[in-house]
């Protein structure tokens, strides 16, 4: 899927293709690296490419599932329960190949999740945590769905910087590497 998302018809459709081709954009930040290479921090942040990869990941998944879900709690399957916090990401000690069959499971996961929500106006409870505003106590599935493509995009950008300090190849040049492996 490279750098234009493909074209789709319908709202659930087009939320749906929006989320898969920002999680396969981040995917291919990590295209012909060692796994030394995707732990490496070469920027003033502490974030690492594998980190991002797994918390992308992780994010689509809770954001899918609440939105599958709703109105009641989100589940999740037991393979994907993880802390995807930064810090509990940048600690985590996979491989790159172990980092993307947990990133390939998320992916497949938040699909099937995607394509579960029959209604994009049910609402979504909100989580309580200190980030969200006090009086906010629901969110529109579409809400979340949309919420992924930002929140993968946000963090594509950040891996893209890596990666160019890392050996210089930009998302462009990424793209055709990963298109033609893929062939």
């Amino acid at each position: 899927m490279g750098f234009l998302t493909p074209n789709a018809f319908g709202e659930h459709a087009i939320l749906k293709t929006f989320a898969l081709q920002q999680l396969a954009q981040l995917r291919t930040t990590v295209h012909g690296l060692t796994t030394e290479q995707a732990r490496l921090a070469p920027t003033a942040s502490s974030l690492t490419l594998a980190a991002l990869v797994m918390h992308g990941g992780a994010v689509a998944v809770g954001w899918s599932a609440s939105a599958a879900g709703a109105p009641g709690t989100p589940v999740l399957p037991e393979d994907l329960r993880t802390d995807p916090t930064f810090d509990s990401l940048l600690a985590d000690g996979r491989s790159l190949p172990e980092v993307l069959a947990f990133f390939d499971r998320c992916v497949e996961v938040t699909t099937a999740n995607i394509d579960a929500v029959g209604d994009l106006d049910v609402l979504v409870p909100v989580p309580d945590a200190p980030w969200y505003p006090a009086d906010l106590t629901h969110w529109q599935a579409r809400w979340c769905l949309a919420h992924i493509s930002t929140e993968v995009a946000r963090h594509t950008g950040h891996a893209d910087i890596i990666r160019e300090t890392i050996d210089g190849k930009t998302s462009f040049e990424l793209n055709d590497l990963a298109e033609q492996a893929d062939r």
